[in-house]
């Protein structure tokens, strides 16, 4: 009980130095509250996101080949230009999803 007191007193002394009176403190303390009872669920949930960035993030996306895979060659995927490598032949101008990624080359396959 005496934090919650602290932190009351606390705001009461904010308040006074921002020049507002005793009077402000209620709706004060309702505007934190209303605060932190938005801004808790927010941030669990941007936790909880899909990763968008990095190697987990391009796995999965699709692009097109821009030279021919044999096996490697050149992909467009997520507005840039990748080298690619894939288990078969792919012709240029092929729909294209990415298996995964080794260092700087990713690993695709045909889009079905």
């Amino acid at each position: 009980m005496g934090d919650v007191t602290s932190m009351v007193d606390l705001l009461g002394a904010l308040l006074r130095l921002l020049g507002l009176d005793q009077s402000a403190l209620l709706p004060a303390i309702a505007l934190l509250i209303l605060f932190f009872l938005i801004a808790i669920p927010v941030g669990l949930l941007a936790q909880a996101r899909r990763v968008t960035t990095g190697r987990q993030g391009i796995v999965g996306e699709g692009g097109d080949t821009v030279t021919d895979l044999t096996p490697s060659g050149k992909v467009f995927v997520h507005s840039e230009y990748w080298n690619a490598r894939a288990d078969e032949t792919i012709s240029k101008g092929t729909r294209i999803v990415v298996l995964g990624v080794d260092g700087m080359t990713l690993l695709v396959g045909r889009e079905s």
